[in-house]
């Protein structure tokens, strides 16, 4: 590789990094294949990383106001097997009272979900919503600002887990 092409591409990596504001945070975008959601996959128990996600969670501001168990709401409601699968509907408070004032409305598109759900062998994927992505309609500057600084939290929230 010629020390020019190394330069421009070392000045390209730099530049991500600092725009999305943290390492971890970049490495989970790029590892994220679809746009309305991030995701990273841990090798620890099911249990384990839903205390985990809620504590990197209230380390960003979140609160958690929601847990639905999808797996015993779909085995009762259908009799059907499922593996372990958790939504977490986490707010922001001050981000919520934000958004709120903004829009009245926009209570249709909260709280941020993020789901938990068990791979099998060990393999639990924490997931959780691109808020840009679910905001791209909402033709407010201010709602667009609002939703990348929620979506680098939820990023970090992720990261770290």
């Amino acid at each position: 590789m010629t020390k020019k092409l190394f330069l421009l591409m070392t000045s390209m990596i730099f530049a991500l990094v600092l725009m999305s504001g943290s390492a971890q945070a970049q490495k989970l975008s790029k590892e994220s294949k679809n746009t309305y959601y991030f995701f990273k996959i841990v090798n620890t128990d099911f249990d384990a990383t839903i205390v985990r996600v809620k504590e990197t969670l209230k380390e960003q501001g979140f609160g958690v106001v929601s847990e639905i168990n999808m797996q015993q709401k779909i085995t009762k409601a259908t009799g059907k097997e499922m593996d372990a699968y958790v939504i977490l509907g986490a707010c922001n408070p001050q981000g919520a009272y934000e958004a709120l004032q903004l829009d009245a409305h926009i209570g249709l598109l909260l709280p941020c979900n993020i789901i938990v759900r068990d791979l099998g062998n060990g393999r639990v994927e924490v997931a959780a919503i691109n808020p840009e992505k679910t905001m791209e309609n909402v033709k407010k500057s201010e709602m667009k600002k609002l939703a990348k600084e929620i979506a680098a939290k939820l990023q970090l929230a992720i990261a770290n887990v």
